[in-house]
């Protein structure tokens, strides 16, 4: 089995009746996923740039009955039974961990982030990330009695975009023995390179991502971060492996806060691109699978043409599950690469 980065291009061919009828040629590109197979394509949106939407009126009157403020958090959230959680909440800094009262399995919840309602993405400082994965964390450590037979994840919907129900920033967290599709798939395919190979997949494919320098952004002491060869997100993932960690409870405080400022200034950059909207999600193995490494993967999500909502899941994506890219992985690694070496977090 060999490390390999697939592309075809194709050519569509049409009269153009902004050129007045001359003969057009665009080229869209398909890509396979070098572990999984999976495919997705690459349509050159020249000069795309997120367009605006307005989403004051939004802000303002989710705030006035919020539950997740302040005021209200205490108060119009659930608790933990006293035999699973005796303090009934969990609080660390300004995040609150509570049972979520649309559960994903038995043990689910939800982690506030900050006590300020709304946030945008070039606004969320370090410590608030810290502090709201170290509870998430010790909610898992807490729930997972055995951690080599339960996965635990940790996921963020940021705005409606991307299917949050509430404008306050929150973490859904929960203890599973399915890891969802797109996990399990990761898992297995890392499970037969192994198999085939004798090695670990994610560190041929780290140093060959940073061999080519296409799509590698940032090295850190615990972590490297790439842009995605077949993102999920049209306008590419943004992701950090953790060489060597497998599960959430492996990276102690040393490693959460050299992420959280990376991630920070990740979606520093992102806000300024005009980006207001994102998926984020922990991708973990259980304890003792050492063919895969734990990952952070960032995926920015918009509406296409905010004037008519028009969402970037239509059913290329939603039913044949292929993903598309309206910017380029490699344009958009090189932008950011540049933007975190002038950051001073990251």
């Amino acid at each position: 089995m060999t490390l390999t980065f697939k592309t075809t291009d194709t050519t569509a061919v049409f009269l153009n009746p902004f050129l007045n009828f001359e003969r057009s040629e665009v080229t869209c590109q398909l890509r396979w996923d070098p572990l999984t197979g999976r495919s997705g394509r690459l349509a050159h949106f020249v000069g795309f740039k997120p367009a605006a939407a307005d989403f004051s009126g939004l802000i303002e009157t989710s705030g006035k009955n919020c539950p997740f403020c302040p005021d209200n958090v205490l108060a119009l959230t659930p608790k933990f039974l006293p035999d699973q959680i005796p303090e009934g909440r969990l609080q660390q800094g300004e995040s609150v961990l509570f049972p979520n009262l649309l559960p994903y399995d038995v043990h689910s919840a939800l982690a506030v982030l900050c006590r300020q309602h709304y946030r945008s993405l070039s606004d969320f400082q370090p410590r608030l990330f810290v502090d709201a994965f170290t509870n998430c964390r010790s909610y898992l450590d807490r729930v997972i009695a055995d951690p080599a037979e339960i996965y635990g994840l940790v996921t963020w919907n940021y705005m409606p975009a991307a299917g949050s129900s509430q404008v306050h920033p929150h973490f859904q967290v929960y203890a599973t023995k399915a890891p969802g599709n797109f996990l399990d798939r990761l898992l297995s395919a890392s499970q037969s390179y192994r198999s085939e190979t004798g090695r670990c997949y994610w560190s041929d494919y780290v140093q060959e991502e940073i061999r080519r320098d296409e799509r590698f952004i940032h090295q850190a002491r615990h972590s490297v971060w790439l842009t995605d060869f077949v993102s999920l997100s049209v306008l590419s993932d943004v992701i950090a492996i953790f060489p060597g960690k497998q599960t959430f409870f492996d990276l102690d405080a040393s490693i959460l806060e050299e992420t959280a400022q990376t991630l920070s200034a990740v979606l520093d950059w992102l806000g300024r691109q005009g980006v207001y909207s994102l998926n984020m999600a922990w991708l973990p193995a259980r304890k003792g699978e050492e063919h895969h490494w734990l990952q952070l993967r960032i995926s920015p999500r918009l509406y296409l043409a905010p004037h008519v909502w028009c969402t970037d899941t239509p059913s290329l994506v939603s039913q044949y599950q292929e993903s598309f890219m309206i910017r380029s992985p490699e344009e958009v690694a090189g932008e950011l690469k540049a933007f975190l070496r002038s950051h001073p977090g990251a």
